[in-house]
């Protein structure tokens, strides 16, 4: 996409991932923001954080406390060293004063059956998938990584509300052209996308997955991109954090 016409015909979607990988790969054959031109930020996805049932930590301040009274024990997964998952519980371990154990997987397949088994303390996941292992009892939900609060779990509050307030992981989706995309193009395409969005049938069904429609405005993620990327980088240099 980076190198295809920029006429607005030709758009990738890409993640919340996307300036993680960016921050953590300085081989990546696109700047990401010279090369693209943000048109909008679709969506946020709730994200939450699961314990095994086994684990003695209730909520996520017995959780903090499990971790700071024994430094290193407390296991958290990761589909992949360096991806998002794994930066992420860098910056909230950084951000609380605690030391996790990180342990990577190829896929969150096996992550999820150790998490049910209790070989693994601690797995982020998206809200959505997460729901019938909440349900089963399978896993236990203690915090929302994210922004906001979601409605599919009364009264579970974030990580920003219980210590960590400058923490909210970003799990969203958004679309982007060619860099050289002309910005009437770009303003047409996000009028559209906006459009689509906000319908009732497409807000229904977000709902009721967790997942929140945003519809910004290219600045407004051109902006939400440079933040990001900027915060990532810290994050990584910090941490010496590698794939």
């Amino acid at each position: 996409v980076a190198k295809a016409a920029p006429d607005g015909h030709t758009l990738a979607m890409i993640s919340a991932s996307t300036p993680i990988l960016s921050a953590v790969r300085k081989d990546m054959p696109y700047d990401l923001m010279r090369d693209f031109a943000p048109v909008v930020m679709t969506t946020e996805n709730t994200t939450v954080l699961l314990v095994t049932p086994s684990f003695p930590a209730q909520t996520f301040q017995e959780w903090v406390a499990q971790a700071k009274a024994r430094p290193g024990e407390v296991t958290w997964s990761t589909v992949g060293s360096g991806r998002g998952f794994h930066v992420g519980g860098e910056w909230l371990a950084s951000e609380l004063g605690i030391n996790l154990t990180f342990v990577h997987y190829e896929g969150g397949g096996q992550a999820e059956i150790d998490l049910i088994t209790g070989r693994i303390h601690t797995t982020p996941k998206q809200l959505a998938p997460s729901l019938p292992l909440i349900k089963a009892g399978k896993a236990r939900v203690i915090a929302i990584l994210t922004r906001d609060r979601s409605p599919l779990l009364p009264g579970m509050r974030t990580v920003a509300e219980m210590g960590a307030p400058n923490f909210a992981f970003p799990s969203w989706n958004g679309l982007v052209a060619p860099g050289a995309t002309p910005p009437a193009a770009v303003g047409r395409l996000n009028a559209e996308m906006v459009k689509a969005l906000r319908t009732p049938q497409a807000m229904k069904r977000w709902e009721s997955e967790g997942t929140i429609v945003i519809g910004s405005s290219p600045e407004t993620f051109r902006k939400r991109l440079v933040a990001e990327l900027a915060q990532w980088d810290k994050i990584v240099r910090e941490k010496n954090i590698k794939e």
